[in-house]
């Protein structure tokens, strides 16, 4: 059922993670999780006399992201990001983790916790990567297209 595309894909990460572990390699797998502070239990056991409920808060609350690499080996050392208390936190929690924050936590926690010639496999999330300069497509306008070309003077 999956493309050809998505088979070689596949094939292709298959082949380079065996090599890798055969040369021994330092492998390592980034994820992501969150909390939400006003998450509860929304059913639960009362003594039919209405005195007990669950008091569920109306706001969405705070957020905590959290972020680990890990590997066969456990935790990768001190990468732990903690992004707590995520105020105005939106209903999908990808839009509360951004490029930058995960640049910083890539660059100054992940980073220098790992061996040199590690493997870091990570998913494609929105975040994990960005555009610096957006080129045009199909979709941008004339002027945008034109802006693009004189500011790059082609």
């Amino acid at each position: 059922m999956e493309s050809a595309r998505l088979l070689l894909l596949r094939d292709e990460y298959l082949t380079k993670m065996k090599a890798y572990r055969e040369e021994k390699r330092f492998i390592c797998y980034l994820d992501k999780t969150w909390y939400d502070t006003h998450d509860t239990v929304k059913k639960g056991w009362d003594d039919s006399t209405g005195m007990c409920s669950i008091n569920v808060p109306v706001s969405r609350g705070k957020r905590i992201i959290i972020e680990h690499a890990g590997s066969m080996d456990g935790w990768v050392g001190e990468a732990l990001l903690s992004a707590k208390n995520i105020k105005s936190s939106s209903l999908n929690y990808h839009e509360d983790m951004t490029s930058s924050l995960f640049e910083d936590w890539f660059v100054k926690k992940l980073l220098p916790a790992l061996p040199p010639k590690s493997v870091i496999v990570m998913d494609n999330a929105s975040y994990h990567s960005r555009q610096l300069i957006k080129i045009p497509n199909a979709s941008s306008t004339k002027v945008e297209i034109s802006t693009f070309l004189e500011d790059h003077d082609l």
